[in-house]
C-alpha cells in the first residue's frame, strides 16, 4: 500500500521558552523576600509591644502615693472638768507630721487635700492640705494642724468624761490627698494617696502616748 502524501502539523509546546524560565524564578524569589520581610517585620512589631506591655507593669505602672505619719504633737488648754454639774471643756490643737511618698517614676501634682479628725466615729475637727508637688520617686513633708470642736463633742460628752477619768482620750485622723501622676509625658494618671491614723492623747499632760498609720487602697 503506498504511503499516504499527506501531513499533519504537530501541536505547539506548551512549555515556556527557555528564555522565560530564568525571570519566573526570580520572581518567586522576589515573592518570598517580600513575603519573610512583612513575616519579620510583624514579629519585630510583636516584640516591641511585648516588650512595651512588661515595661508598662514593672516600671512605668502608675501606683498610688503611701503616707506615713512621722509625728503627732499636741497643743492647747489643758481639759478641764466641772463638778458639780460634770462637764469638760476642750481646746486642744494637734499637730501632725505626715509624710508623703511618691512611688511613681514620675512627678505627682496633688491639689488641695484634707484631714478629718474623728473621736468615737464622731466628726470634730479637719484641716487643709495645700497643694504641691512631689518629684519621682521622692517624698515631701506635710505639716497638718487639726482644732477639736468641742460643741461637737457635745453628744458624747459621757465618754469623752469617761475617757479622761482614765487618763487618755483616742483620736482618729484620715487623710486624703488627690492628684496625678504624668508618664512619659502624655500619660495621666489620677492617684489619691489614702491613710487613717490613731492617735491616742494623755490626759491631763496632753502628752501623746500612741501614734500608727495604716495606708488604704483605693479601689
Amino acid at each position: 500500500m503506498a504511503e499516504s502524501g499527506d501531513s499533519f502539523p504537530l501541536p505547539p509546546s506548551t512549555s515556556p521558552p527557555n528564555d522565560t524560565k530564568p525571570l519566573l524564578l526570580i520572581r518567586r524569589r522576589r515573592r518570598r523576600c517580600v513575603l519573610f520581610s512583612c513575616l519579620c517585620f510583624l514579629l519585630l512589631l510583636l516584640l516591641l509591644a511585648a516588650i512595651g506591655v512588661i515595661l508598662f507593669f514593672t516600671l512605668l505602672r502608675p501606683r498610688d502615693p503611701r503616707i506615713q505619719l512621722v509625728s503627732s504633737t499636741v497643743s492647747g488648754v489643758v481639759p478641764r472638768l466641772t463638778f458639780p454639774a460634770l462637764s469638760i471643756s476642750l481646746n486642744l490643737t494637734i499637730a501632725l507630721d505626715i509624710l508623703v511618698y511618691n512611688p511613681n517614676r514620675a512627678s505627682f501634682s496633688h491639689s488641695h487635700g484634707s484631714t478629718r479628725l474623728f473621736y468615737r466615729s464622731i466628726y470634730v475637727g479637719d484641716a487643709d492640705v495645700l497643694p504641691g508637688r512631689i518629684p519621682a520617686r521622692g517624698s515631701t513633708h506635710v505639716a497638718v494642724a487639726l482644732t477639736i470642736d468641742g460643741s461637737r463633742l457635745a453628744a458624747e460628752a459621757g465618754r469623752l468624761i469617761s475617757d479622761a477619768m482614765t487618763g487618755e482620750v483616742s483620736f482618729d485622723a484620715e487623710t486624703r490627698i488627690p492628684g496625678t501622676v504624668k508618664l512619659l509625658g502624655f500619660i495621666r494618671h489620677h492617684a489619691v494617696a489614702l491613710s487613717e491614723c490613731h492617735v491616742d492623747v494623755g490626759f491631763p499632760d496632753l502628752k501623746v502616748r500612741r501614734q500608727e498609720c495604716s495606708q488604704k487602697t483605693k479601689l
